[in-house]
Parts: C-alpha cells; structure tokens; sequence
C-alpha cells in the first residue's frame, strides 16, 4: 500500500485521467447477464451452492466491469452489503474484485459505513483499512465511515489516515430520499448534517496533503445540492464522495456546487447506470461494450461540469 496521502492521490488521479467518476459496485445476481451466469451455473448448483455460485459468476462479471470502466474511472466503489449476503465466498469476491480493481490503476473506495465504538471500531479498523493479508483493508484505499457515534468510533480508522496512504469518507448528508429525516433536524438553530461536517473538519485538522485537500472525507448525496452549497462553505479542504448521480435522479447540472474552485475535491459515484448499461442497450453489442459507453458517457458529462467550476 502506497503511503502517498490519500487525498493526493486521488487529486492526481483525477487531473491525470481528466475524470471524476467513481464505479459503485453493487451488484446483484439476478440481473447479471445470462452468459455470465450461466458459464458456472451447473457447477455451482451441483458441487459448491447456489450462493457460491452466485458470488463467483459475480466475482467474474465485476471483473469485466473493471476492465470496461479502468479508463474512464478514478476509483470503484464496492458496497460490501452486496458480497457479505454471500458468506465466507462473498467476502473472497469482495477481495478479489478490490484486487483486480487495484492491479487495473483504480483506486479502491469500499462502501462499508462502519459505526462502532472501543475495541471493535478498532477491530474494523484492521479488517477494513488495515494490512492483514487476506482481508478487504489489504487491498481497501479508503472507506466510508458512519460518524454518529461519535470521535472514539471513528478514531481507529484516523490513526490508518496518519500512517499514510488511506482515507475516509464519513456521512454527512446522504442521498437516500429519507435521509432528511435526521439529518436536516435543528439543534441550535442549525440542521445536524453542519455540525457533523464541522466536527469532521475538527478532527481531521492537520491531515492535508500537497495538494491542499484533506483525506478525511465527506459522503454528500448529489440529490441535495442546496444542502452541499452550504457544507463546501464549511468544508472548503475536504474530499467529496458525492452518490446519487444518474439512477437514483440527480443530473451533473446539479453538481457544481460539490466541487472546490477549480473542479477539483469531489468524486462522483455511479453504480446501477454503468453496471446494467446491457440491459438499456439496443446495438447488439456485448455486455462489456455496452458497460464501457456507459462509464465514457458518464465521464465526459461530468468533465463538462467538472471543468467548468
């Protein structure tokens, strides 16, 4: 693992391949195409399982899915949900696909959201972002973390940030339709998702990089760009990890309120527009080609915005 600030690293990714785009791996069996899962169908059913069937003929779909996207993404974004359902095997694929991602240039972002105080925030620590060989936090560059617990849940996780070469993106105002519902509540007369970004920026105070960004990060959801104006005020270092663009509704017009001046410190995440482009495509092509338009059509749109901030 490199130990080149996080920040630095991912600010030199994006100047490098002029793309801002992060690749959510969620994925989910049913809707992989039928010669992938088919190719290990009759072997998994009869000798390893159902569900090891399904993590492997995922494992080798994502694998694809990195190779279509590596010259239009920075970095994947693999939601562990999606692999832990599947067991031991699940947690292998998790892995792998980081690996693959890793050997291909990518940046690897595993979408976690850990919360937990003591001993096991520092137990997730080491599985998550830690150096253990075979586990995800060996080949994991960053994480997303859920702060609402609390400094002590997530200071595990900051002393892998100071040792070099990892970062963090910690929930703010999330995407998810109901995310208002605690996040935009008063106390003090100010919604909670500004003193959860204030507190951020105390904690990561001192963790900049060359580049001028911090690699304590921020989740901000790309359907709430009034809300993301006014953090980016109280947040003017910090790297933005901002989901919620293409299916779940928000357009890269909406965006430009998420980027530093010059369009840099934001990172924006597509997961289901990119992973199932097969099922919208009508040329007759491959799965994979479909795939890569996908990301390269989500790449220049963003650059749009992106260079023009």
């Amino acid at each position: 693992m490199s130990q080149e600030n996080f920040a630095d690293r991912l600010d030199a990714a994006i100047a490098r391949k002029r793309s801002c785009l992060v690749v959510g791996l969620d994925p989910v069996p049913e809707r992989l195409p039928s010669e992938v899962i088919g190719e290990t169908r009759d072997a998994g059913r009869s000798s390893l399982g159902w569900t090891a069937h399904a993590a492997t003929a995922t494992a080798r779909y994502l694998e694809g899915v990195i190779d279509a996207v590596a010259e239009h993404a920075v970095a994947v974004k693999p939601n562990a949900g999606f692999f832990e359902r599947f067991g031991a095997v699940g947690w292998e694929s998790l892995r792998r696909v980081s690996e693959v991602a890793r050997d291909r240039g990518l940046l690897v972002i595993c979408d976690a959201k850990r919360g937990d105080i003591g001993s096991t925030a520092a137990a997730y620590a080491e599985a998550l972002l830690g150096e253990t060989p075979d586990t995800v936090g060996s080949v994991s560059d960053s994480l997303t973390l859920n702060p609402y617990l609390g400094h002590d849940s997530v200071e595990p996780f900051l002393a892998r940030v100071r040792e070099g070469g990892r970062g963090v993106f910690l929930l703010v105002r999330t995407s998810n339709p109901s995310g208002k519902d605690f996040q935009e509540l008063e106390s003090g007369g100010e919604p909670i998702y500004i003193h959860v970004a204030r507190q951020i920026v105390a904690w990561s105070e001192g963790y900049e990089g060359e580049s001028g960004l911090n690699p304590v990060g921020a989740v901000v959801g790309a359907t709430a760009p009034e809300q993301a104006a006014r953090i980016r005020s109280e947040m003017p270092k910090t790297l933005f990890l901002v989901p919620g663009y293409g299916a779940q509704g928000a357009g890269a017009e909406e965006l430009r309120p998420y980027f530093c001046e010059g369009g840099r410190g934001a990172v924006v995440n597509s997961s289901r527009g990119i992973l199932y482009a097969f099922e919208r495509s009508t040329d007759g092509g491959s799965w994979q080609s479909a795939v890569e338009r996908a990301a390269k059509e989500a790449r220049e749109d963003l650059e749009r915005i992106r260079t023009s901030v």
